[in-house]
């Protein structure tokens, strides 16, 4: 039953989504939508305390979300940023939508955290892909308990051609893909972190664009340039060495202050036992 919590996250997280969407328009949401890069550092360091982020891994995680800000800035000065229905929201769209926007990075991060919890910690030796399953039972159930109830007399317009109603093929590869997507990020949690997967979904955003740029001749601008280099410095400070150094040295300071303690309380009793033995 622990894996219906993330189940329930994830549901409500995808549904928020399009609500902010909506309210906000796609240029402001994509940039914006990176604060989930902080709240699922922060939540990291919380849920799972034992595997803790150094001060300069802290400092690559304020440089990835400033990378994919600044390589989204281009969208606002795009020649169709205004007619995207929503993306100049009015004032009070903007502060129901920016909260909504919180919520939902709040909710992808703890999902995200607490499903690497539950694999590394609840019974690690069960095989990956039926923990996989648990999770998307779960999230399988929820949905479509939602399509129910969406579609239920008195909720709006049903759709009356079935339930795989615009399932085109061009669909059913996104779902794969999706699908796939899915098992691909359970094994990052496994044998790396949700911080990691950070990094890699912001790599994938800059592939993708260069990919988009070669194929379909989108323009690589000056500020998608910048956040190359501000991404390339951020990974090598949360990649390097020296934060094995750190770590290694934040593991041996309690140790070394102990051991220092023992030897003052070690050299005080003799200094003790020689003055007893000078008195008499």
């Amino acid at each position: 039953m622990m894996y219906s919590v993330p189940g329930l996250t994830y549901a409500l997280q995808n549904s928020i989504v399009f609500t902010a969407i909506a309210m906000l328009g796609p240029p402001t949401f994509q940039v914006f939508s990176n604060f989930k890069i902080v709240t699922t550092a922060i939540l990291y360091r919380l849920i799972l305390p034992n595997r803790g982020l150094t001060i300069i891994q802290w400092l690559a995680v304020v440089l990835l979300f400033i990378s994919m800000v600044i390589s989204k800035l281009g969208v606002f000065t795009a020649s169709d940023a205004k007619s995207e229905g929503g993306a100049w929201a009015d004032q009070s769209e903007l502060i129901l939508g920016g909260g909504l926007l919180i919520v939902n990075s709040t909710l992808s991060a703890f999902s995200g955290v607490f499903n690497e919890w539950l694999i590394k910690k609840i019974d690690p030796e069960a095989p990956l892909q039926f923990k996989n399953m648990q999770l998307y039972f779960f999230g399988v159930v929820l949905n479509l308990l939602g399509n129910i109830l969406q579609s239920s007399p008195g909720a709006g317009d049903a759709e009356s051609d079935g339930f795989f109603s615009g399932f085109t093929p061009l669909v059913w590869i996104i779902i794969f893909n999706n699908a796939a997507l899915g098992i691909s990020v359970a094994y990052i949690m496994k044998h790396a972190n949700n911080v990691v997967k950070c990094f890699t979904g912001a790599v994938a955003v800059y592939i993708a664009t260069y990919l988009s740029s070669k194929f379909f001749n989108e323009t690589i601008d000056v500020a998608f340039m910048c956040g190359v280099v501000v991404l390339t410095v951020a990974l090598y400070l949360y990649m390097g060495d020296h934060n094995k150094v750190l770590k290694n040295h934040s593991a041996a300071s309690p140790r070394t202050h102990t051991q220092h303690t023992s030897e003052n309380v070690d050299l005080e009793m003799k200094v003790r036992g020689e003055g007893n033995k000078t008195v008499e």
